[in-house]
């Protein structure tokens, strides 16, 4: 006999809902604190549930909720080891687009732990419930932190640049690629073209990444500033930006360096061994994957880092774009950088990104297209736990055979194999080419495919 729990966190709480394979709730919805009395509660609550019930066994499930998620799952987790217990965590998005599909209005708790446990019955076969080593995940809340000061810190060089562009827009031309260190010291001590003008330039050479020279083009520039905005608030506001400008890059670095050093495992110097990937991006990329049995598939990969392309073809239409872009742009970014190191460092994927600009592609959709090849590296490297061999990789790419016109005419033909194309279907203007395509194409005439008078009625 099996049953399903479905638990809706809440923050400081939950609630719980639990039906029969039949999908009949066994008992009202109840609710539990997120407390000691609160887990102890929910522990007698099973105890007495499977001394009812001897032969039951329970698969419960909560949904990924930043975390909050995180004290009952470890609960549950302890609690299998000795009562008959299987426990996932869910994607919210699955459990609402099935509650949707069920034509579900009503959003309460109560229904949400609800929805949880219809999910688990309805799509019991496709649900993982295995537990997967948290080595990699307890790392999650501290490479988190690190992407959220680093958006502040894009935030504030922003504001800066802004600031800069009416106040002291000779130093705009240094910041189209963040704001150098140089510039920030500077800014420090001469937070207005007034102060630098009066500078000397020996003086301002000593700010590490100043030549002498520099230093005089500087001030030279300062006396002639178009500055349309020179007021006591915007030094003092400058100075300030700098400074936390200053603090946050130190504060990325250090963030970095302790991942880095602390984020250790047998997959992440898998990693370390392609061209391209280094320390942190390994601990990065390795926080993300977590177990690399969640996929299983390098496109299922691709997926959930948001590299895979989407390709919709509906009726008429065909539509192709190169890179979905969903997920946390935050690792598409890291694995931006790989690529870019790994077409300087790997020969095998600078003769990939050179065969692809020779077609016709940018240096950015190139670079897409090993950021791409590395997801399948990395899966390949972590599924056979075997460090990185470009041979493998091109000994593969030998043997995969590209989609030929053939192959799409012989899917086209085995469709079609009930029933050829019918003169009189109503079809739309573009299906009707298509099939007169076809047909000049079956009849040995491609090469007449554009002349109107040799295509066929």
């Amino acid at each position: 006999m099996k049953w399903f729990l479905g638990i809706d966190v809440s923050k400081g709480y939950a609630d719980f809902v639990l039906l029969s394979e039949k999908l009949i709730q066994q008992e009202d919805t109840f609710q539990f604190d997120d407390t000691k009395e609160g887990h102890e509660a929910l522990k007698s609550w099973f105890e007495i549930l499977f001394k009812r019930h001897p032969q039951l066994q329970i698969d419960c499930a909560v949904e990924s909720t930043g975390g909050f998620e995180n004290n009952w799952y470890a609960l549950l987790i302890r609690l299998s080891s000795k009562m008959a217990l299987r426990i996932t965590r869910l994607n919210p998005s699955v459990v609402k687009n099935a509650s949707k599909a069920m034509l579900n209005a009503n959003k309460t708790d109560s229904e949400s732990a609800h929805d949880i446990a219809c999910y688990l019955k309805r799509y019991e076969d496709q649900v993982d419930f295995s537990i997967s080593n948290n080595h990699y995940s307890a790392f999650r809340a501290l490479h988190n932190h690190h992407d959220m000061v680093t958006k502040q810190k894009t935030q504030v060089i922003n504001e800066l640049k802004q600031l800069l562009y009416t106040s002291f827009p000779e130093l705009q031309r240094f910041c189209k690629q963040g704001v150098p260190s140089w510039v920030l010291n500077l800014l420090k001590l001469y937070p207005s073209p007034e102060k630098l003008a009066k500078a000397k330039a020996a003086k301002l050479a000593a700010i590490k990444g100043i030549t002498l020279e520099k230093a005089e083009k500087l001030i030279e520039k300062a006396k002639n500033t178009v500055s349309g905005r020179r007021t006591k608030t915007d030094e003092f506001l400058i100075i300030q930006m700098a400074e936390e400008v200053s603090q946050k890059q130190e504060k990325v670095k250090q963030l970095k360096a302790y991942l880095a050093e602390h984020c250790l495992g047998v997959e992440k110097d898998l990693l370390e061994t392609i061209k391209g990937i280094g320390s942190y991006s390994a601990a990065a990329i390795m926080i993300q994957i977590e177990d690399i049995r969640r996929f299983e598939s390098p496109k299922s990969l691709a997926s959930y880092f948001g590299l895979h392309p989407i390709i919709k073809i509906s009726g008429d239409k065909k539509w192709k774009s190169c890179m979905s872009k969903q997920g946390r742009p935050a690792i598409r970014a890291i694995l931006f950088m790989c690529a870019k190191s790994a077409v300087l460092a790997d020969p095998h994927l600078r003769n990939i990104y050179a065969n692809h600009r020779s077609k016709g592609k940018s240096h950015k959709q190139a670079i897409g297209v090993i950021m791409h090849k590395l997801i399948r590296i990395i899966w390949g490297v972590l599924h056979h736990a075997k460090p990185y061999d470009y041979k493998i990789d091109q000994q593969n790419q030998d043997n995969t055979r590209p989609k030929s016109s053939n192959d799409e005419v012989r899917e086209l033909e085995n469709k079609r194999r009930l029933q050829q194309f019918d003169s009189e279907a109503p079809i739309s203007r573009i299906a009707t080419k298509k099939r007169k395509v076809h047909a000049t194409s079956q009849a040995g005439n491609a090469g007449l495919l554009r002349d109107l008078v040799h295509e066929p009625d």
